[in-house]
């Protein structure tokens, strides 16, 4: 049988990987597959005493280049399940692994949910929190803002934890890391006592939404909206069918209304009433769209350029780009205090395009990344982008990234 010093030398065996698009593949030298944190330490020392390159990998739910490697390649794919639930504090300690679809229920049970979730619940929290994934909410911040404590396997093996009640500054930095850091062993979030969502969707013609669309976003929790420039665009997305709910008759050029409110009615008040839903937070938050057949591009944009920043991609799409016709998604997301967020210190209205999977859409991207560049748009780190020039950024981004770098290299927080 092999020495432990042996088995610490070995690593795993090489192989492609592909993101769940596959618009990112690359070949790595070793992948790894850890279940405890002193593997993924072993793993790291291992390949910093050989020279390679190490990243980690949730689930792939990136279409930015923030995984590949030609080094070691970690799977959090075993470090998943709930470490504790503090009910003194209201939080949650979740292992870096953990799908936001495997949380739920279990915090349900126990009287406690998370205050916020995006469209898709397939992701690990690691790699959510990580690169600033978001729902949707004039007063819900990202995935990122309830953390209050992290664990991170530093560069060289050792392992930092990250404090609120410490340093707040510092754990701010390391949120949205990128996995610059290193591999994030653990998080722990506050969350908010357990609540049930009424989900409300219909239809409206583009014009009287845009009308209204302020105070739809004040008056709901959860306020998401596609226009869709074609009568086939919500099929791409796989919508709901909203042909009979709403105020128009129109196919083409409308809006899918989507909000989401907290309710204390049974399921059975909405069971008869076409495109509402009452259920638990954690079943409700998922949308419909399915494992995608497009590449997308994110951008957040100062709340009050929201509106005018979509009437502009609309203009782009009907005059010059015709065939671009997947739906366009508008959100809100909350101001924080994250470095590396796209919502740093600024309330935030997030809008998305996108392309269909195998086609040339570039030139349409990069007219729509012109327009977010108008207003000082911040794009969304898990989403691509083609643009090549200067590109504006949270005050603070390039500090950030500085000391992220001097922090990965220095371990000063390493304990």
């Amino acid at each position: 049988m092999p020495s432990s010093e042996t088995r610490a030398q070995t690593l795993g065996p090489s192989m492609i990987w592909r993101n769940w698009v596959s618009n990112q593949v690359c070949r790595v030298k070793h992948f790894e597959m850890p279940s405890s944190d002193d593997d993924v330490c072993r793993t790291i020392k291992t390949a910093a005493s050989t020279n390679l390159r190490v990243r980690v990998v949730g689930t792939g739910h990136s279409y930015t280049p923030i995984v590949p490697t030609d080094g070691v390649l970690i799977s959090a794919e075993r470090l998943t399940g709930i470490e504790n639930i503090d009910p003194t504090n209201g939080s949650v300690t979740l292992r870096g692994g953990t799908r936001i679809c495997d949380v739920g229920l279990e915090l349900r049970s126990a009287g406690w949910a998370l205050p916020n979730q995006g469209d898709i619940d397939l992701q690990t929290m690691s790699g959510a929190v990580s690169t600033g994934t978001h729902g949707s909410g004039d007063s819900l911040q990202c995935l990122a803002g309830p953390i209050i404590g992290m664990r991170i396997a530093m560069g060289d093996g050792s392992i930092a934890n990250f404090d609120a009640s410490q340093d707040i500054d510092v754990l701010n930095a390391a949120k949205v890391c990128l996995g610059m850091l290193g591999v994030v062993l653990s998080v722990t979030m506050k969350l908010v006592p357990a609540f049930d969502l009424h989900d409300k969707i219909w239809r409206e013609d583009f014009e009287e939404c845009m009308n209204h669309l302020d105070q739809l976003c004040q008056e709901n929790r959860s306020l998401r909206v596609f226009w869709c420039p074609t009568e086939h665009s919500a099929s791409l997305y796989s919508l709901p069918d909203t042909s009979g709910i709403g105020r128009t008759r129109s196919k083409a050029d409308v809006c899918e209304i989507r909000t989401l409110n907290v309710t204390t009615q049974p399921s059975a008040a909405v069971e008869a009433q076409a495109g509402e839903r009452i259920g638990p937070s954690y079943r409700i938050f998922p949308g419909s769209i399915p494992m995608p057949n497009h590449n997308e591009c994110e951008y957040s944009v100062p709340y009050e350029d929201g509106p005018a920043v979509l009437r502009e991609i609309r203009k782009l799409i009907q005059t010059k780009h015709p065939s671009q016709i997947f739906p366009v998604e508008y959100r809100t997301v909350a101001a924080d205090d994250i470095w590396l967020s796209p919502y740093f210190e600024r309330k935030t209205a997030m809008i998305s395009v996108s392309g269909a999977a195998g086609e040339d859409y570039w030139d349409f991207i990069r007219d729509c990344e012109t327009i977010f560049s108008w207003v000082k748009g911040r794009p969304h780190w898990a989403n691509f982008t083609a643009w090549a020039g200067p590109r504006s950024k949270p005050c603070t981004q390039d500090t950030g990234i500085l000391f992220l770098k001097g922090l990965a290299s220095t371990r000063t927080v390493a304990s």
